[in-house]
């Protein structure tokens, strides 16, 4: 396309949108809640889906040891844990150090003096399986051995997880497509006002032997334009959401992993961006190809 198309199709696609008034602000706005859904729901899904992934590297069976088992025995059942298919390492964890980890996730350290001074946790063992599909089987066995009173591990754990992951995705992929719907329907609306009230012209043009493409471009740059707009509005509320979240988050809660900004934004500009040309491309060519069927 030569230069002077440009410098023609440019001017027109900003004079339209301010034409359009109440009709762009309102396409621009749908976009940037519709964008904005988006990535409030994307960026949840991508919390959870990193939490389940450590949560399903770092399943382990704890076998828990009776209390009326003496200390001079704990060897001989480690030994039997260290024998048993498909353990990769058996870690003995005492009592206070269990007590210490519950301080750490509860961010109490002075766990024990609520406890009244007694530590009422048991001596243990963690076991490591050298893949996930041990743990079941493990942990039956486990359960089977003298000196050992109870037995836990993450069963159920994962799976509830990547359920909840998944709802999410879909109610996240349904309200994103009706918004999307909506957001389209208003860019196609101001695109078609835009044809209507320049209709003649257009006539015109086209008689003086301007191309369908020479026609269509400015309407076209217009809905990408507000498709763009849109976008850019979404991405900023979403940025500065999540990193007053992720501050927020990362003080209050120990237990799970908050995946930082740094590592969000690039993927989410590029998407969020993306999606905005998408919207507005797809709203704009619906009016441009009835009317160039007239």
């Amino acid at each position: 396309m030569k230069m002077y198309s440009f410098r023609y199709i440019f001017p027109q696609a900003f004079k339209s949108m301010k034409n359009n008034g109440w009709l762009t602000a309102a396409a621009i706005m749908t976009i940037t809640i519709s964008l904005f859904l988006c990535a409030f729901f994307w960026m949840i899904i991508v919390n959870l889906n990193v939490n389940a992934t450590e949560i399903e590297d770092d399943v382990r069976v704890m076998a828990y040891i009776d209390f009326e088992v003496p200390e001079r025995d704990y060897e001989e059942i480690e030994l039997t844990l260290k024998n048993i298919e498909g353990v990769k390492s058996v870690e003995f964890v005492s009592k206070d150090d269990g007590l210490l980890t519950l301080e750490d996730r509860f961010n109490d350290t002075d766990l024990l003096s609520t406890l009244e001074g007694d530590n009422p946790l048991p001596d243990m063992f963690s076991i490591t399986a050298v893949d996930k599909q041990y743990v079941s089987a493990i942990a039956e066995e486990v359960a089977e051995l003298d000196g050992i009173y109870h037995v836990r591990y993450g069963e159920g754990t994962v799976e509830k997880l990547f359920t909840m992951t998944d709802t999410v995705r879909k109610a996240s992929i349904v309200v994103m497509a009706l918004l999307g719907v909506a957001a389209v329907t208003l860019i196609a609306m101001a695109i078609r006002l835009t044809i209507l009230g320049r209709k003649k012209e257009i006539m015109v043009m086209k008689w003086c032997g301007a191309t369908d493409a020479f026609v269509r471009w400015p309407f076209f740059l217009e809905g990408m334009m507000l498709g763009i707009f849109g976008a850019i509005l979404a991405l900023a509320l979403a940025l500065i959401l999540y990193g007053q979240v992720f501050s927020y988050l990362t003080a209050t809660i120990s237990f799970a992993t908050i995946v930082p900004l740094s590592q969000l934004w690039p993927s989410l500009t590029l998407f969020i961006i993306g999606s905005g040309v998408v919207l507005g491309a797809i709203g704009s060519l619906i009016p441009l190809a009835r009317f160039l069927k007239v």
